[in-house]
């Protein structure tokens, strides 16, 4: 159901009775198509999210914290100079659509009060937020569109603002309780009950049809006219929809809740956090999956030339035995048969020869093509270490990507990239270098009382290892993958095997490989470990280490 007509009435008369009056304190835009405006009512300070956005559009009362730019996109600009400082007259629903009209108060440049309106539009794609002045004219919209012969108007800055025209079919709202109820006795289907009303949504035309035309037609006519109450429909154990009423014919639990804002908020929560770290990690996840790819194809290719090289001892053996058998040998002879000294058993083999050089000559091309592969084999074992130092490094990247909590952790890991060439650097107007933050690793706590230390990402890794670290803590990873750096704090005492397995089990399920059952951790005393001199952020060497078998597992919790 998400946002039917019904739904967006009873929610706007819900936050009417909740924010009227309320001072507009300050507004955000912590996303593109988000706005926030932090109320203080009498009851005390709110957030109130109005969105446009695909995942969580809506107007509801929010407790989600998020982090803002650092600096405000134009439309925000735009609100705070209109609506900062005023006051919300009123919230309430357009009767022409699903749209929610949030009246205010406020000042204009000349300092007179004026009465505007901040309106949201959810329908679909085109789904936006206006702003409007007193004339109704559009003083700034997130979302443009040109004239549209569907909707009947264009969106745009300086234009009298018009609802979209309807389809023309008749509205539920409006209609008495007895003509609702004739419409779903005349029905004969769920769907013929919808299509006869622009309105009603799919849910509410099959649980009044359902319902029968009596109890029906009294549900349609509670929350037409704005009588609904907030449920939380969950299939399978899962949060799958919302209802402004009791759902009785589906394979689902119906659940009610406290109030529309909160039952919003809760449902959108979980997928507007997924989606748009989804959004923010999917240019960038790109750009490293296609680094990856690249550098092990590199590597395959490397490492073929490399088994080519292997057989260069076959060559100089060749050449040698040619040598040795020159006298034996004529001019233009394809094969020669020599005795080969170096084989036990001295067995005679037969070497292919080029019929237009000597037999000389032969030899001489053999010996220059295994001091090629000779030095090919030096030049390619050294490329590829490079090229697996390489690979491992950016799967670091991917992993700490996976496990970045916030838009903060996500420019990190952007600018970590941009610091060691993996993509390209922003021009001066677009940069964005993260804010500094107070290094503040995560932190754990064994059943004996020992304090892990975890790093989120390379350069927490870095200043973890090598510079928060005592010589007599005790560092752990995850053998030959990617994961956090975790140290186990010593304080001068000796921690049991207890505490090393469960040191051990935060390594291992903060790594790649947590998904994969038990894992192999390497740990050894901090003072072991070194990092080597140019390597990339989060690689180190340690040595005088031992290995454990570790379930994926953080200390206190059930595994």
């Amino acid at each position: 159901m998400a946002l039917d007509g019904f739904l967006i009435k009873a929610l706007a008369l819900e936050l009417d009775e909740t924010v009227k009056n309320a001072r507009i304190d300050k507004i955000f835009m912590p996303r593109p198509f988000e706005v926030v405006l932090s109320l203080r009512t009498q009851s005390g300070v709110g957030r109130m999210m109005v969105s446009c956005s695909g995942v969580s559009p809506g107007v509801y009362m929010t407790s989600m914290r998020t982090e803002n730019p650092s600096s405000p996109p134009m439309f925000c600009m735009l609100l705070r100079k209109h609506m900062q400082g005023g006051r919300i007259l009123s919230v309430k629903k357009s009767e022409s659509d699903r749209i929610i009209e949030i009246s205010f108060s406020s000042l204009d440049e000349l300092g007179d009060l004026s009465e505007k309106k901040l309106v949201c539009e959810l329908m679909g794609k085109k789904t936006n937020i206006l702003l409007l002045n007193e004339d109704g004219i559009i003083l700034g919209c997130l979302k443009k569109f040109d004239f549209d012969e569907r909707s009947g108007r264009a969106v745009l800055p300086g234009m009298l603002y018009r609802t979209p025209l309807r389809d023309g079919r008749p509205v539920i709202a409006g209609l008495g309780e007895d003509d609702i109820k004739k419409a779903v006795a005349k029905a004969q289907s769920p769907d013929e009950l919808m299509e006869s009303f622009s309105d009603l949504s799919p849910q509410a035309a099959k649980e009044a049809f359902f319902r029968g035309a009596e109890e029906g037609g009294r549900l349609l006519y509670d929350i037409s006219e704005g009588n609904g109450r907030p449920y939380l429909i969950k299939k399978d154990g899962r949060e799958s929809d919302i209802s402004c009423f009791e759902q009785t014919w589906g394979d689902f639990e119906c659940l009610p809740q406290e109030s529309f804002s909160g039952m919003i908020d809760s449902f959108y929560g979980q997928r507007r956090g997924e989606d748009y770290k989804k959004g923010l990690t999917s240019e960038l996840k790109k750009t490293l999956d296609n680094h990856k790819k690249r550098i092990e194809r590199r590597l395959a290719k490397q490492r073929q030339e490399l088994l080519a090289a292997e057989d260069r001892e076959r060559l100089k053996k060749e050449a040698d035995l040619i040598t040795s058998n020159l006298y034996a040998i004529k001019s233009g002879d394809r094969y020669a048969e020599v005795t080969d000294y170096f084989s036990e058993g001295m067995p005679t083999i037969k070497i292919a020869l080029d019929a237009d050089i000597s037999p000389q000559q032969n030899a001489q091309r053999l010996y220059k093509k295994y001091a090629r592969l000779k030095n090919a084999e030096e030049a390619l074992s050294a490329q590829i270490a490079l090229g697996e130092s390489e690979l491992e490094y950016v799967e670091s990247l991917l992993y700490s990507l996976s496990c970045a909590e916030g838009e903060r952790d996500i420019e990190r890991l952007r600018q970590e990239a941009v610091d060691s060439g993996l993509i390209k650097k922003p021009s001066a107007k677009k940069a964005k270098r993260p804010q500094p933050q107070a290094f503040n690793p995560q932190r754990f706590e064994t059943s004996g009382g020992f304090t892990l230390l975890r790093g989120r990402n390379n350069g927490e890794n870095d200043r973890l290892s090598l510079k928060t670290a005592k010589g007599g803590d005790i560092w752990f990873h995850v053998k030959n993958a990617p994961g956090s750096h975790v140290i186990l704090v010593t304080d001068g005492r000796k921690p049991s095997e207890k505490d090393i397995e469960e040191a051990a089990g935060l390594a291992a399920f903060y790594s790649s490989l947590s998904g994969g059952g038990k894992a192999a951790v390497d740990y050894t005393l901090a003072k072991h470990v070194k990092k080597p001199s140019g390597a990339r952020p989060g690689m180190v060497n340690y040595f005088e280490y031992k290995t454990i078998i570790a379930n994926p597992a953080i200390p206190g919790e059930k595994e």
